[in-house]
């Protein structure tokens, strides 16, 4: 696979309970990320990848995929008939990323 998942978010209007919900139910190691209100979700085992759990009004799931060139992709994207939710976008010292719908309204993390 030329462009692996390498993580997930869930999100939801109580971060917190989220995440004790998913500690509970499957024991992942869940602690306080970089962010208020959002939970990393550390990898389980090797072949684990890692998660994070964020508030919002709504619910979703996210995967993020691996990209060479995040601008290109999300260019890519856009060609193909997606959406851009959230362009390209640098946090110091944690991601750069962005997020994109899929012509069905599927939202598809991409990380650089």
């Amino acid at each position: 696979m030329s462009d692996p998942v390498v993580r997930f978010e869930i999100a939801g209007p109580d971060s917190a309970a989220l995440a004790d919900f998913y500690r509970k139910l499957f024991g992942w190691s869940i602690s306080e990320g970089p962010f208020p209100t959002y939970q990393t979700i550390a990898p389980a085992g090797p072949n684990g990848i890692s998660g994070g759990i964020r508030q919002e009004t709504f619910t979703e799931r996210v995967f993020y995929a691996k990209v060479e060139n995040l601008d290109a992709s999300v260019k890519r994207a856009v060609e193909l008939g997606g959406r851009v939710v959230i362009p390209p976008t640098l946090v110091p010292g944690v991601v750069h990323f962005a997020l994109i719908e899929d012509p069905a309204g599927n939202r598809t993390g991409l990380v650089q």
